[in-house]
């Protein structure tokens, strides 16, 4: 599809290629004819927003409908009307697809999702059905699954993700159960039909919902976890990360994945700089808020934490091995090679820290500190080279982010209280100041070189 950005884009370009023999100059109109008969986008989009509220809307209304007059009907009529309007927009989505209102059908078909949602927690109350209420959610995830995968429906998948979410929330802080990993077994089924259709918007909940099961896996290591096994769950997911950064710079060399190449590489990235500015910290090892009999649900299997680390840094080198092996030779620029020496020192380090006695904490978080630095700055030259903007401003947030934590716990104690004050409003002004003007200056080289990052 075409936007009106690109048909003015194409209006200024035509004249300077007909002028180079690029095109026949009898040949623009037509040319600006065809692109417009292929735009829409934005009104297509648009019909898609407005369904999808129309059905949450309609879908809101019908639950506020059984809520209302619940008590005065029939078990019997319940049920009735409760199967016969989920079947029936299940139905209606079919019918709107196969007759063209692909927009429409796909809002109608996020309608068939919440009823069935819906659906679920009715008969439940029908029939005082008392179980584990994180299963009804799950099952409301599956049956958006299904019906996603079926209809080829990216909102319904998209809805169904966001169900996945809610659902580890639950088992992971309602229930107290440690780690979910069950949650990466429903992620995966549902990553399967993004990648297949190329769906971005869907891959964006995807990836949020990763990051999301990370942070409360993260936060259970916390709450359970002691010093260096807690380091381990820390770098366990860095390595996953960055071995997730390197498929996505594998998934730009590929025409048929280079789409979702980027968002892959965002989200990877910001992922990698979070677990890596945990690292930078001194205290790390000395870190949790275990509790008594607590420490067993992360304690009591360290070897399996270390086992999954060493296979996370096997990945990690098996995938830069393949990106060394598949970027051509003559088109490896010099952030290139710099990358490749910064991953082989990342996880040098990575390793050494997975063995080192308490003792050394301070020497690594100066080496985790440096190694931070030099990925962020590296993380500036590989969005300028690829034009990925996106990289560019996680940079800079990171590293200010950065740049603050080592100002209050390193100089915190060598200044006078009004000295540090005075010192921290001057940093935070003049360091906003210039880290602003240059991530503007770099954004702007990269839109004129045109090569803005998606």
């Amino acid at each position: 599809m075409r936007d009106s950005k690109f048909i003015r884009r194409l209006q200024q370009e035509l004249p300077v290629w007909a002028e180079r023999g690029w095109v026949r100059p009898e040949h623009q109109q037509d040319i600006l004819a065809y692109a417009a008969t292929q735009s829409g986008g934005g009104t297509s989009h648009l019909t898609l927003a407005l369904g999808v509220m129309g059905a949450i809307l309609l879908g809101s209304g019908v639950i506020t409908f059984f809520a209302a007059n619940w008590g005065a009907m029939t078990k019997l009529a319940k049920l009735a009307v409760l199967f016969g309007g989920m079947w029936a927009a299940y139905a209606g989505s079919g019918l709107l697809m196969a007759r063209g209102s692909q927009m429409v059908g796909h809002a109608v078909l996020l309608l068939a999702v919440i009823l069935f949602g819906a659906n679920i927690a009715l008969v439940a109350q029908i029939y005082h059905i008392d179980s584990h209420y994180p299963d009804g959610v799950l099952t409301w995830s599956l049956g958006a699954l299904l019906a996603g995968w079926l209809m080829s429906s990216q909102p319904a998948l998209a809805a169904g993700l966001l169900l996945g979410i809610l659902w580890t929330g639950m088992e992971g802080f309602g229930f107290g159960r440690g780690i979910h990993w069950p949650f990466l077994l429903l992620w995966t089924a549902f990553l399967v039909p993004v990648l297949r259709h190329r769906w971005r918007i869907a891959l964006h909940f995807a990836l949020v919902g990763l990051l999301f099961w990370s942070w409360e896996t993260f936060w259970q290591a916390v709450m359970r976890g002691q010093g260096r096994l807690l380091a381990q769950v820390v770098e366990l997911f860095l390595l996953s990360y960055l071995a997730l950064f390197l498929i996505g710079k594998l998934m730009a060399l590929r025409p048929d994945a280079e789409a979702l190449s980027s968002v892959v590489q965002r989200y990877a990235s910001f992922a990698v700089l979070a677990c890596f500015y945990v690292l930078t910290f001194p205290g790390l090892r000395r870190w949790g808020l275990g509790h008594a009999g607590a420490e067993k649900a992360l304690d009591g299997e360290p070897a399996l934490w270390l086992m999954g680390n060493f296979l996370a840094l096997a990945v990690v080198a098996g995938l830069a091995w393949l990106h060394h092996r598949s970027a051509p030779a003559e088109e490896r620029p010099p952030h290139f090679v710099a990358g490749q020496a910064l991953l082989a020192a990342v996880a040098a380090l990575l390793a050494v820290n997975l063995f080192a006695p308490p003792a050394w904490g301070g020497a690594l978080a100066l080496l985790f500190n440096l190694a931070y630095f030099a990925s962020v700055v590296w993380l500036v030259y590989s969005g300028l080279h690829t034009g990925n903007r996106s990289l560019v401003n996680q940079a800079f947030g990171f590293f200010a982010l950065w740049v603050l934590a080592r100002y209050f716990d390193t100089f915190w104690t060598l200044f006078d209280r009004s000295f540090f004050f005075m010192g921290g409003g001057l940093l935070l002004l003049l360091g906003g100041y210039f880290l602003e003007r240059q991530r503007r200056r770099l954004n702007q080289e990269i839109l004129l070189r045109g090569e803005g990052g998606k």
